[in-house]
């Protein structure tokens, strides 16, 4: 994994584009990573659907440990119902 800043990027874009052949390259801004290039291959397609589901395995993940620490893994199926009462009203 290689980082490399905007700015670097922006005056030597030809480097990034050997960079990703071998490994991934994160881009910075004021030291920040703020995206990550990898190569493209033939099934891109591929690529991005495995890409998608493991942001949204993350972002379940962080949900599930909220829940946790909010006690909500805790309410029983009538809580539940409540709730659900409640909103519907």
């Amino acid at each position: 994994m290689k980082f490399v800043s905007s700015k670097e990027l922006r005056n030597n874009p030809a480097e990034l584009w050997k960079s990703i052949n071998k490994e991934e390259v994160i881009i910075t801004v004021n030291g920040k990573p703020k995206a990550i290039v990898i190569e493209a291959e033939n099934n891109i397609e591929e690529q991005l659907k495995t890409i998608r589901k493991a942001r949204a395995e993350v972002a379940l993940e962080k949900l599930r440990s909220y829940s946790v620490k909010q006690g909500l893994n805790k309410l029983t199926e009538d809580d539940i119902e409540n709730e659900i009462k409640k909103i519907r009203r």
